[in-house]
């Protein structure tokens, strides 16, 4: 049996945002330029015509969405739309340019989906901060990643999360 060695540092977070967070003090967002990172954008506001899968929303989502992310120099790996959230898989170079991401593109979208403008608010939209997590190449990317949005594109399709069975992974 071999013996791993043990860090002297404790192992660096790879989450934020979300409801992770919430009440605690502000820490600085986890980024790897050389990872992927998976971003979920919530809102449960997002229902009937500020749904996001919505006909007069979805196209406009995707069109700011590659917009926003060619503006600031983020790369869309992977976009899913489920209607009241949207996961993203991208990769960065910078942390700056993250930062402006996730600064600019949720706030075009709620002006976008609500028709809200400055000076004339709708409410609080989103739930809470984006979350992202950086995400390791190789099994956890297959685990997670790839299984994760398909089952939420088949969520957004339709399908109820407890009816999506492992059924891909039985033999025969």
């Amino acid at each position: 049996m071999k013996s791993k060695q043990l860090s002297f540092f404790a192992p660096a977070e790879l989450r934020h945002g979300g409801e992770i967070r919430k009440g605690k003090r502000k820490i600085a967002r986890p980024i790897d330029t050389k990872r992927p990172m998976h971003i979920v954008l919530r809102a449960q506001r997002a229902r009937g015509r500020w749904s996001f899968l919505h006909k007069n929303n979805k196209g406009i989502i995707a069109l700011l969405l590659v917009d926003v992310a060619e503006r600031f120099g983020v790369k869309i790996l992977r976009y899913e739309n489920v209607g009241n959230h949207i996961h993203l898989l991208t990769s960065v170079k910078k942390r700056k340019a993250l930062q402006n991401f996730l600064r600019v593109f949720p706030q075009k979208v709620m002006f976008a989906v609500t028709g809200a403008k400055k000076g004339a608010p709708q409410g609080k939209f989103w739930d809470a901060l984006v979350f992202t997590r950086v995400i390791h190449w190789g099994k956890e990317y297959h685990r997670y990643i790839k299984d994760y949005f398909w089952k939420n594109r088949m969520e957004a399709l339709g399908f109820k999360r407890d009816e999506l069975k492992e059924w891909w992974l039985v033999p025969g």
